[in-house]
C-alpha cells in the first residue's frame, strides 16, 4: 500500500514512476512496452482506486491533497514545498476548474506525463524509460 502511494506521489511530483514491478504491471499485453492507453489505464486506474475515498469516480481537492501530504518525520521545508506543489499541481490537472478531478482530466494529465517520459518519441515507453524517468523528462508540464 505504501508503494502505491509513493508511486503516485513520485508520478505527480517529479518525473519518476514506481519501481519496476509497478512499471512492468502496466504492460498489459507483455510486449515489453507501455502504450499511452496502457499507461493511462494502469496509472489512472491505480490512482483513482487508491485516492477516491468516497468512490464517486472523481477526486476532490481533499482526496488529491491527501496523497501529497508530507510524512510526519519530513523536515519543515519539505512540508511547505509540498503544499505549494499541490496548489500548482491541482491547477494543472483540474482542467475545467470545477474543483473535482475526473478520470478524463486524469487521463489528460497522464498523456502529458507519458509524452515527457517517451525519450525516443516512438509512442511507447520501454521499461528503461519507465525506470529512468526521474530527472530525465524532456519538458515540464
Amino acid at each position: 500500500m505504501k508503494l502505491i502511494a509513493a508511486g503516485a506521489i513520485l508520478m505527480l511530483a517529479a518525473p519518476a514512476l514506481a519501481a519496476p514491478k509497478g512499471a512492468a504491471a502496466q504492460d498489459a499485453n507483455a510486449d515489453g512496452k507501455v502504450t499511452l492507453v496502457e499507461f493511462q489505464a494502469g496509472r489512472g486506474g491505480q490512482m483513482m482506486t487508491k485516492l477516491d475515498a468516497d468512490k464517486d469516480g472523481k477526486l476532490s481537492r481533499a482526496e488529491f491533497s491527501a496523497m501529497r501530504k508530507p510524512k510526519a518525520d519530513a523536515p519543515a521545508p519539505a512540508a511547505a514545498k509540498t503544499g505549494k506543489g499541490a496548489d500548482r499541481m491541482w491547477s494543472r490537472v483540474d482542467a475545467d476548474n470545477d474543483g473535482l478531478l475526473s478520470r478524463g482530466e486524469m487521463d489528460g494529465f497522464l498523456a502529458n506525463r507519458f509524452k515527457r517520459m517517451d525519450a525516443d518519441n516512438d509512442g511507447a515507453l520501454t521499461m528503461a524509460e519507465l525506470k529512468t524517468g526521474a530527472g530525465k523528462a524532456k519538458v515540464g508540464i
